[in-house]
């Protein structure tokens, strides 16, 4: 049984390696790092140590998740325990459990004979606290700070509104990985301060970098440490904070006024212009409108606080417990095998948490338009097996409604005729389903586009008197290809 020292050593001056002198490391030669400073690897190497330096030993994809980039560090170092024996792994201030490599080093040594002791530090946490205090003498501390270690990045999953700093940035694999992550946060143009301990155990500002140029600073060793000021983007809160205050006596008029119904149609008006902007492909102005729709989420979820109904909060949380409970394929250990069974497992769950019976299977808002309606229908009915093999039996459906609708027309039977037009629909839109085609969408985009023609068609009867009675049918028509030839010179 072997015993793995976990060793904090305070400000990095050369004065810490001291703590060598303890009896308690009489046996150790193996000493290791996530990224030893100079003087460290230079003191111990001619003290006859064997230095490991983890950015430079470990070969870690830097796609991986941050969480198994720290497992994989955790059981290197294990590794080296086995083969060396007493080892000591050093990190920067006073080490705790609670720190996310040493975490990972005690819960995978619980499981062998090996033991895993800590040998306190000098805590280093005021000097980083001072400087994000007294920065451009201003006080900074309104938000309060954030310490986070490089690997646990993931874990932020809020928009940070405080002062960050982030310990252990001393690997390419981890400085790509907080780039990549707090994008998500900041804007590129956003200044990282690098701050670094010297080997007198001073610390500085080592430089600035924007965010987007972060890899360009170098490598680091574990003395450096990032600090983030405050993000200058809006969060949801910020947003949430700004409709109440709209809702309040002195807010705005308009504002005040609203209900759920008097706002159903901006929240249904919003909703088609944000497939617009999808249908458009056009990612600044579905930006915009999906800003929209979400403004119809916070104002909803508002009059619902001031009647003590819900919470935004409650929304957010409500959709990501149900999110989880209907993909148990991802987030347990349940398996599918393709998007169909996906399907099938998210009505079985759904039908489970609202109790609902066979009867509710076809149950959907009434609200929804016909064509979006029949293609839900035909998709819970083909999840359940009732469907064509293939898309030529749906083809000859649309063949076979066409004829009856004619019959009928022939016959002058009114209300078959209606009916009639209805199956042709219904046998259109099982037809687009196979062609992964909404229905919907597939026709809003062809009225756009008789509109766009019939409008150059206008322009053309008004260049030349501006009365559609005195042009045929087929000099309309001439027109209306004309229309469909530009059309097509125009699409890139």
């Amino acid at each position: 049984m072997h015993t793995l020292f976990v060793i904090g050593l305070g400000r990095g001056d050369e004065k810490s390696l001291q703590i060598l002198k303890d009896e308690r490391l009489s046996s150790v030669r193996t000493c290791i790092f996530h990224s030893a400073p100079p003087h460290f690897e230079e003191f111990l190497r001619k003290k006859n140590f064997r230095v490991i330096n983890l950015r430079d030993a470990l070969e870690v994809d830097e796609d991986q998740p941050l969480k198994d980039q720290c497992r994989i560090t955790a059981e290197y170092i294990i590794g080296v325990l086995r083969a060396d024996g007493p080892s000591a792994y050093f990190v920067p201030g006073n080490p705790w459990r609670g720190e996310i490599v040493v975490r990972e080093l005690s819960f995978l040594l619980a499981k062998e004979q090996d033991s895993l002791q800590i040998l306190p530090g000098e805590d280093i946490w005021g000097d980083l606290l001072a400087f994000s205090g007294d920065r451009d003498g201003q006080d900074n501390f309104s938000g309060g700070v954030t310490i986070i270690d490089a690997h646990s990045l993931e874990e932020v999953r809020d928009l940070p509104k405080n002062e960050l700093i982030i310990s252990h940035p001393c690997s390419r694999q981890l400085i790509s990985a907080i780039k990549k992550r707090l994008l998500l946060f900041y804007p590129p143009e956003h200044d990282i301060n690098v701050l670094q301990y010297d080997r007198t155990g001073r610390l500085f500002l080592k430089e600035s970098k924007p965010l987007g140029q972060i890899e360009e600073a170098g490598i680091f060793h574990c003395w450096t440490f990032f600090h983030l000021a405050p993000s200058p983007y809006y969060s949801v809160g910020d947003m949430a904070d700004l409709m109440e205050r709209l809702r309040s006596p002195k807010g705005c008029p308009w504002d005040r006024q609203q209900d759920h119904l008097s706002l159903r149609p901006f929240l249904l008006e919003e909703a088609y212009e944000v497939l617009d902007a999808l249908n458009r492909e056009n990612a600044q102005d579905l930006c915009e409108e999906l800003g929209d729709l979400f403004l119809q989420v916070i104002f909803h979820s508002e009059l619902a606080r001031e009647k003590g109904h819900f919470t935004l909060w409650q929304v957010v949380d409500g959709i990501t417990r149900k999110i989880f409970r209907r993909h148990p394929h991802v987030f347990q250990n349940e398996k599918v095998q393709n998007a169909r069974e996906v399907r099938l497992k998210w009505q079985e769950i759904k039908k489970r948490e609202k109790g609902q019976g066979s009867e509710e299977r076809f149950k959907m808002p009434k609200e929804l338009p016909a064509l979006m309606r029949a293609q839900k229908v035909q998709k819970r009915a083909a999840d359940l097996g009732f469907d064509w093999p293939d898309i030529s039996g749906a083809i000859k459906k649309i063949e076979e409604e066409a004829r009856e609708l004619n019959d009928a027309y022939q016959a002058g039977e009114k209300v078959k005729i209606e009916e009639e037009v209805g199956d042709l629909f219904f046998a259109l839109v099982n037809t687009a389903r196979f062609l992964g085609v909404e229905s919907e969408i597939a026709l809003s985009g062809t009225i756009d586009k008789f509109i766009s023609r019939f409008k150059y068609i206008e322009e053309q009867v008004l260049s030349q008197g501006g009365n559609f009675s005195d042009f045929s049918l087929d000099e309309l028509d001439h027109w209306w290809e004309e229309a469909k030839t530009l059309e097509k010179q125009l699409k890139p």
